[in-house]
């Protein structure tokens, strides 16, 4: 592939001969060494407005190491995204709730559970994990702190998270369920 040249020429007028090229192809390569100073110059594309400023998903196998393979990705993922937020909270509040599904929700038949990340446009974290069994025990306990940190979602909500879930339908019918936690991106972990 051949470097990129500039050629200068004047407009030919009505009736004349094209004007001759005033200024030979210059090579890439001898402006760059005449001239010490370089930069590079990266566009992105702008976001949709109300588009979230990131998005990942992932299936997880539900065994035992779920909690560990969650977290790496999570902090991997998170900081790929250049989230504001802490993320090695982010990652225990993803790994607490993906083991969670792991231990007492039902894996899809797959053999797993799906996780997913999303950056809202407001910089707040929604973690969300999707499992087969379409219950969740005694959630309105869990998420008034009743049972305080001894489950999984109980540490998920004294780390900070805003804790929810809903069914998951298909046709009518329940399939399994999401739970999901809200982490603002100027959140500190609880005491």
């Amino acid at each position: 592939m051949n470097p990129r040249t500039q050629r200068t020429a004047s407009p030919a007028r009505l009736g004349e001969a094209p004007a001759p090229v005033l200024a030979e192809a210059v090579e890439l390569r001898e402006v760059q060494s005449i001239h010490p100073v370089s930069t590079t110059l990266t566009l992105t594309a702008l976001r949709p407005e109300g588009e979230p400023r990131f998005r990942w998903s992932k299936r997880l196998p539900a065994t035992a190491g779920i909690r560990q393979a969650t977290r790496i990705h999570t902090r991997s993922r998170l900081t790929l995204a250049h989230w504001m937020g802490d993320i090695d909270a982010a990652a225990r509040v993803a790994g607490e709730i993906t083991d969670n599904a792991a231990k007492h929700g039902r894996p899809f038949p797959d053999g797993s559970v799906i996780l997913r990340l999303t950056v809202l446009e407001a910089g707040d974290l929604l973690v969300q994990v999707d499992d087969a069994d379409p219950s969740v025990p005694n959630f309105a306990a869990v998420k008034t702190g009743s049972l305080g940190a001894l489950t999984g979602l109980g540490f998920a909500r004294r780390l900070g998270a805003k804790l929810d879930w809903h069914m998951l339908l298909d046709d009518g019918s329940p399939v399994g369920k999401t739970v999901q936690a809200l982490l603002p991106a100027t959140w500190t972990e609880a005491a």
